[in-house]
């Protein structure tokens, strides 16, 4: 994950960064509220940066992320949406950033963390206005702006058995068996020594 503030400020980062890693995931340079933080308006040049970085020591990049429920601007988030607008917000948004990055960006996490600890659609601002198929609608869209780059379904705690991973699994059958364009899953494998799984739940 690179932040583009050390990556322009500090040597060290940069060097490690080149030499340690091939491949590189922005930490929020493509989320949102950052590339797209006006009605039209949207902003590049941070994830340009990682992205030149990338291109000029061969190293892969994967995009993060282009649907979410967190790190959006207020002018998306201020008043309720209609389904149509939500829809538009939404493709325009997709479009532009994917067709931006177009033979560029190896991977995208597409849609990102819908789904609930116990397996259930999380009532995000999209599913709100939208409905659940606005899951399917993204990958479509990302896929047309990109045909060529690798999308995800991207969450956390789906790396254990249980009714989320259950949930992860029936999302993606259903999206496969309905023609949707999606390559894989994203685990965030948010564990560590004081937080790992139970042998017994792998």
């Amino acid at each position: 994950a690179v932040s583009v503030q050390p990556l322009q400020s500090d040597e060290l980062y940069r060097k490690v960064l080149v030499r340690e890693f091939n491949a590189v995931v922005p930490e929020n340079a493509m989320k949102f509220e950052v590339v797209h933080p006006h009605p039209g308006d949207y902003r590049f040049e941070p994830a340009d940066a990682i992205v030149e970085l990338a291109k000029a020591h061969e190293m892969k990049v994967r995009g993060h992320t282009l649907v979410w429920h967190h790190q959006l601007p207020d002018w998306v988030t201020a008043e309720p949406l209609t389904r149509d607008r939500a829809i538009e917000i939404l493709r325009d948004h997709i479009e532009t950033v994917v067709g931006h990055f177009r033979g560029q960006v190896a991977d995208w996490d597409v849609v990102n963390e819908v789904l609930n600890n116990d397996g259930t659609l999380r009532e995000t601002i999209w599913h709100k206005a939208i409905g659940p198929e606005y899951i399917a609608m993204a990958f479509r869209w990302a896929h047309a702006a990109d045909p060529q780059a690798k999308l995800f379904y991207n969450n956390y705690g789906g790396e254990m058995q249980g009714p989320k991973a259950d949930a992860a699994y029936a999302l993606v059958k259903q999206l496969q068996q309905d023609g949707v364009p999606i390559d894989g899953v994203g685990f965030q494998m948010h564990v560590g020594l004081g937080n790992s799984p139970a042998p017994t739940a792998v």
